[in-house]
């Protein structure tokens, strides 16, 4: 049994009571779902209905999130279905793998990819013509994704495991969400390599988890000090580059979505105006009634 704090409150089911999101958002996709194995009635996975693609995914994926923007941008409706994260057997009975997110349209083999899914939708006459603009390749978003990423994922991580998420919602998932996540070491060890995390074993991984969430405030000084830089790269609230909507933003919302959960963030105007506009416009509610 792992004795570390992170696992010993997770394995009990000790949740942070979160808001429900504003009301003002619709949701596109109307009927949600969860798949694995909590003690639910779930479902598994199946056809789609008719004009109805099912979309399955996890809320802690940036690639996910990508998927789910086209949907909302288009006012297509959906099925959400929640994969558990520990569920193996729902996306490799459709796919083949485990992976997310997968697409899945009646009477069409499932797709996996996060791209070709936005592709797939925009450019489906079913749901009216494109809308997005290519990508434009720039150099600083990249960047951006390079360099900022691993300090964020710090924070993001442990902050998972201790908010409601449908795809961490019991033990299991929560523990296959650790051990498949390495993370930095307390003392400034570098990100050991899946391999050398396993080695590890599970009490020193979730103390890891442990450290890295108590020391958040210099990790949070540090990724303050350095997001500005959102104010110089966001052209408006309406798109990361010029010309409107398209895949800079799938590629770029995606990441800075989910630093929404972390208390103390200190985003622009420029910055809080783009992800408050793009969550309303996508239908995906940003992380912030669940701050930690």
């Amino acid at each position: 049994m792992m004795r570390a704090p992170i696992l010993a409150s997770l394995r009990a089911g000790v949740r942070r009571r979160v808001a429900p999101p504003p009301a003002a958002w619709r949701l596109a996709a109307r009927s949600i779902s969860v798949s694995g194995d909590s003690g639910l009635n779930l479902p598994t996975a199946g056809e789609p209905a008719s004009g109805r693609p099912d979309l399955y995914i996890y809320d802690l994926c940036p690639f996910c999130t990508r998927s789910r923007m086209i949907f909302g941008l288009k006012n297509v409706p959906h099925r959400l279905n929640w994969l558990a994260y520990d569920d193996e057997a729902t996306p490799k009975a459709l796919i083949g793998k485990k992976m997310a997110p997968i697409l899945h349209i009646k009477g069409e083999k499932p797709m996996g990819e996060s791209l070709d899914i936005v592709r797939r939708i925009d450019e489906d006459p079913t749901w009216g013509p494109p809308i997005m603009q290519p990508a434009t390749g720039r150099e600083d978003l990249k960047n951006f994704e390079k360099e900022f990423w691993p300090l964020m994922r710090r924070l993001l991580h442990p902050r998972f495991l201790r908010v409601y998420l449908p795809e961490l919602a019991h033990g299991g998932a929560r523990e296959y969400f650790i051990r498949r996540h390495p993370i930095d070491g307390p003392n400034g060890e570098e990100r050991p390599s899946l391999e050398e995390w396993t080695k590890m074993g599970d009490e020193m991984q979730a103390e890891w988890y442990d450290a890295s969430y108590v020391n958040s405030v210099e990790l949070i000084e540090g990724l303050n000090a350095e997001l500005p830089i959102l104010e110089e790269l966001i052209d408006s609230e309406t798109s990361v580059s010029p010309g409107g909507v398209g895949y800079d933003d799938v590629l770029f919302y995606c990441r800075v979505r989910h630093i929404t959960i972390v208390r103390g963030i200190e985003l622009g105007p420029k910055a809080k105006a783009y992800l408050e506009s793009m969550s309303m416009r996508t239908d995906i509610p940003l992380l912030t009634c669940m701050k930690l």
